[in-house]
């Protein structure tokens, strides 16, 4: 089993729905999310992903619980659609092994 966790832009969100419904991943939860950097100069990696203290960067986090084989599918499918648009925030995903759950 494993916690695949997803952050992409409000602009993907109908994209990333269409990469569920095309891999049959019926069962999810999602949360808005507000980014804030205090000083975002622009070298950083990761100063397109969030907004400066004043502007939010609005996005999105969707997580799911699926097989090994499921949630490698779901990545490479995230990663052939990032390769193929042309945004500056590419949707970014990760996969966590659960060790053990009740």
């Amino acid at each position: 089993m494993k916690f695949v966790i997803i952050q992409s832009a409000e602009a993907y969100h109908h994209e990333l729905e269409q990469i569920f419904r095309d891999i049959k991943i019926n069962s999810y939860s999602e949360l808005p999310v507000d980014g804030f950097m205090e000083s975002a100069d622009g070298n950083s990696d990761i100063s397109n992903w969030f907004g400066s203290s004043k502007n939010p960067y609005r996005y999105f986090i969707s997580f799911t619980f699926l097989e090994e084989d499921k949630a490698n599918e779901l990545l490479e499918r995230i990663k052939r659609f990032n390769d193929e648009a042309e945004g500056i925030s590419p949707i970014s995903a990760f996969i966590s092994a659960i060790e053990k759950f009740v």
